[in-house]
Protein backbone atom coordinates (compact mmCIF):
# COMPACT_ATOMS: atom_id res chain seq x y z
CA UNK A 1 0.00 0.00 0.00
CA UNK A 2 1.41 3.39 -0.94
CA UNK A 3 1.88 6.12 1.67
CA UNK A 4 -0.98 8.23 0.22
CA UNK A 5 -3.34 5.22 0.25
CA UNK A 6 -2.24 4.42 3.79
CA UNK A 7 -3.22 7.92 4.96
CA UNK A 8 -6.52 7.85 3.01
CA UNK A 9 -7.47 4.65 4.83
CA UNK A 10 -6.19 5.94 8.18
CA UNK A 11 -8.82 5.70 10.97
CA UNK A 12 -8.67 9.47 11.57
CA UNK A 13 -10.03 10.04 8.05
CA UNK A 14 -13.24 8.28 9.07
CA UNK A 15 -15.56 10.88 10.71
CA UNK A 16 -17.05 8.16 12.93
CA UNK A 17 -13.72 6.76 14.15
CA UNK A 18 -12.70 7.03 17.79
CA UNK A 19 -10.06 9.72 18.27
CA UNK A 20 -6.84 8.23 19.67
CA UNK A 21 -5.92 9.10 23.24
CA UNK A 22 -2.27 10.03 23.71
CA UNK A 23 -0.81 9.23 27.12
CA UNK A 24 2.52 10.27 28.56
CA UNK A 25 3.82 7.73 31.07
CA UNK A 26 0.23 6.60 31.74
CA UNK A 27 -1.27 10.12 32.07
CA UNK A 28 -3.87 11.00 29.39
CA UNK A 29 -2.81 14.28 27.82
CA UNK A 30 -4.40 14.52 24.41
CA UNK A 31 -7.39 13.40 22.37
CA UNK A 32 -5.81 13.50 18.89
CA UNK A 33 -7.77 14.87 15.93
CA UNK A 34 -6.63 15.63 12.35
CA UNK A 35 -6.77 19.37 13.13
CA UNK A 36 -3.67 18.93 15.29
CA UNK A 37 -1.46 18.34 12.25
CA UNK A 38 1.45 16.21 13.44
CA UNK A 39 1.82 14.52 16.82
CA UNK A 40 4.57 17.04 17.64
CA UNK A 41 2.27 20.00 16.97
CA UNK A 42 -0.43 18.45 19.16
CA UNK A 43 2.01 17.79 22.01
CA UNK A 44 3.42 21.31 21.81
CA UNK A 45 -0.10 22.77 21.94
CA UNK A 46 -0.56 20.88 25.22
CA UNK A 47 2.70 22.36 26.59
CA UNK A 48 4.53 19.03 26.54
CA UNK A 49 8.29 19.52 26.66
CA UNK A 50 9.75 17.79 23.63
CA UNK A 51 12.93 18.73 21.81
CA UNK A 52 12.75 19.12 18.04
CA UNK A 53 14.75 20.72 15.25
CA UNK A 54 13.97 19.93 11.61
CA UNK A 55 10.24 19.13 12.07
CA UNK A 56 10.36 16.89 8.98
CA UNK A 57 11.76 13.52 10.09
CA UNK A 58 15.30 14.21 8.93
CA UNK A 59 17.35 14.88 12.09
CA UNK A 60 15.76 12.51 14.62
CA UNK A 61 15.95 15.10 17.42
CA UNK A 62 12.35 14.42 18.52
CA UNK A 63 12.82 10.61 18.56
CA UNK A 64 10.50 9.27 21.27
CA UNK A 65 10.01 5.81 22.77
CA UNK A 66 6.56 4.31 22.16
CA UNK A 67 5.36 2.31 25.18
CA UNK A 68 2.17 1.12 23.47
CA UNK A 69 0.19 1.85 20.32
CA UNK A 70 1.10 2.59 16.71
CA UNK A 71 1.70 5.64 14.54
CA UNK A 72 1.41 6.42 10.82
CA UNK A 73 3.85 8.73 9.09
CA UNK A 74 2.73 11.80 7.17
CA UNK A 75 6.11 11.79 5.41
CA UNK A 76 8.61 8.94 5.39
CA UNK A 77 11.22 9.67 8.11
CA UNK A 78 14.87 9.70 7.09
CA UNK A 79 16.18 9.31 10.66
CA UNK A 80 16.98 5.76 11.80
CA UNK A 81 14.40 4.40 14.27
CA UNK A 82 14.10 1.31 16.43
CA UNK A 83 10.81 -0.62 16.31
CA UNK A 84 9.68 0.99 19.60
CA UNK A 85 10.39 4.61 18.56
CA UNK A 86 8.59 7.30 16.60
CA UNK A 87 9.28 10.78 15.26
CA UNK A 88 6.39 12.97 16.48
CA UNK A 89 7.34 15.71 13.98
CA UNK A 90 6.09 13.65 11.04
CA UNK A 91 3.61 11.12 12.45
CA UNK A 92 0.08 10.82 13.79
CA UNK A 93 -1.33 8.16 16.13
CA UNK A 94 -3.11 5.26 14.42
CA UNK A 95 -4.64 4.14 17.72
CA UNK A 96 -4.39 4.97 21.41
CA UNK A 97 -0.75 5.76 22.07
CA UNK A 98 1.48 5.89 25.14
CA UNK A 99 4.81 7.68 24.91
CA UNK A 100 7.78 7.74 27.26
CA UNK A 101 7.65 11.52 27.76
CA UNK A 102 7.14 13.39 31.00
CA UNK A 103 3.61 14.77 31.48
CA UNK A 104 5.05 17.45 33.81
CA UNK A 105 3.70 20.86 32.86
CA UNK A 106 1.31 19.41 30.28
CA UNK A 107 -2.37 20.25 30.30
CA UNK A 108 -4.03 16.88 30.93
CA UNK A 109 -7.24 15.58 29.34
CA UNK A 110 -10.28 16.23 31.52
CA UNK A 111 -13.95 15.70 30.95
CA UNK A 112 -17.08 16.22 32.98
CA UNK A 113 -20.00 13.86 33.06
CA UNK A 114 -22.72 12.65 35.36
CA UNK A 115 -22.81 9.06 36.57
CA UNK A 116 -25.87 7.28 37.89
CA UNK A 117 -26.46 3.71 38.95
CA UNK A 118 -30.07 3.77 37.68
CA UNK A 119 -31.86 6.15 35.33
CA UNK A 120 -35.20 6.13 33.55
CA UNK A 121 -34.07 8.66 30.96
CA UNK A 122 -32.56 7.77 27.62
CA UNK A 123 -28.92 6.87 28.12
CA UNK A 124 -25.87 7.46 25.98
CA UNK A 125 -23.15 5.22 27.30
CA UNK A 126 -19.44 5.33 26.69
CA UNK A 127 -16.92 2.59 27.18
CA UNK A 128 -14.43 4.42 29.39
CA UNK A 129 -11.80 2.45 31.28
CA UNK A 130 -11.33 5.41 33.64
CA UNK A 131 -14.80 4.81 35.13
CA UNK A 132 -14.92 1.08 35.92
CA UNK A 133 -18.22 -0.57 36.86
CA UNK A 134 -20.22 2.62 36.38
CA UNK A 135 -22.36 3.78 33.54
CA UNK A 136 -21.68 7.18 32.00
CA UNK A 137 -24.76 9.05 30.84
CA UNK A 138 -25.37 12.45 29.29
CA UNK A 139 -28.26 14.57 30.48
Amino acid sequence: MTKSNQLKSHPLNNPFAKAPIVRLQGQPVLLFTPQHGSLLQALEAKKVRIFSECRSGFCGACKTKVLSGRVSYLTEPLAVLNADECLPCCCIPSEDLELDLSPEGAAVVTYSCHTRAQSTSTRKTANLKAVPQQEVVED
